[in-house]
């Protein structure tokens, strides 16, 4: 990953309001390793917790690529989108797994249920990502959702990283979606 990316990340967590909402777009050249910096940056703040939806990996392969990142998966609850589309779930006890990444309302409904189960005052949610849920869903239905969903994280009082790639995202889509945001952060190039 380069230097300047890495700067991009630790910058774009100065001067943030209390409960803030950040938007990181991102080539896929080295998505992974800006997803972990950018988990990382988020996680060592005190008392953080972070609840993850995964749109793109299942929960037993993120795990493992968390913990040999020296990410502390202790402070991590997990939605899985993708695990029962691949019929191969198995119960665990930090991770909610859904149907699939059509269901919007049930990653919803999802979320409510694992924050509302957190005593801490400091809960992110990342979603990652947005160009996955354009994949199975219209860009309108998603941008309703993503407007819905950044609304009652500012109404729970959460922070929230929203993840995308730059391909996928059209320009219309894009610029509703930094509307929902207080930050949007670059990293594609």
């Amino acid at each position: 990953m380069k230097t300047e990316h890495i700067k991009k990340i630790k910058n774009a967590f100065k001067d943030l309001p209390d409960h803030w909402l950040l938007l990181f777009v991102m080539n896929t050249e080295d998505y992974l390793a800006k997803n972990i910096a950018i988990l990382n940056e988020v996680l060592k703040q005190e008392d953080a917790v972070g609840v993850y939806v995964t749109l793109n990996r299942p929960y037993s392969v993120l795990i493992k690529i968390l913990e040999k990142n020296n990410i502390n998966t202790d402070k991590l609850f997990f939605i899985d989108c993708i695990t029962k589309t691949l019929g191969s779930e198995k119960e665990e006890k930090k991770c909610l797994f859904l149907e699939n990444q059509q269901n919007l309302t049930n990653i919803t409904i999802a979320i409510d249920e694992i924050v509302s189960a957190i005593p801490s005052k400091n809960i992110s949610l990342f979603v990652d990502s947005m160009s996955t849920l354009l994949i199975y869903n219209k860009a309108e239905t998603v941008s309703k959702f993503l407007h819905f969903l950044t609304g009652k994280m500012r109404v729970l009082n959460l922070n929230g990283i929203l993840l995308s790639t730059e391909k996928e995202l059209d320009p219309e889509f894009a610029d509703q979606l930094e509307q929902f945001v207080d930050k949007t952060v670059d990293l594609s190039k």
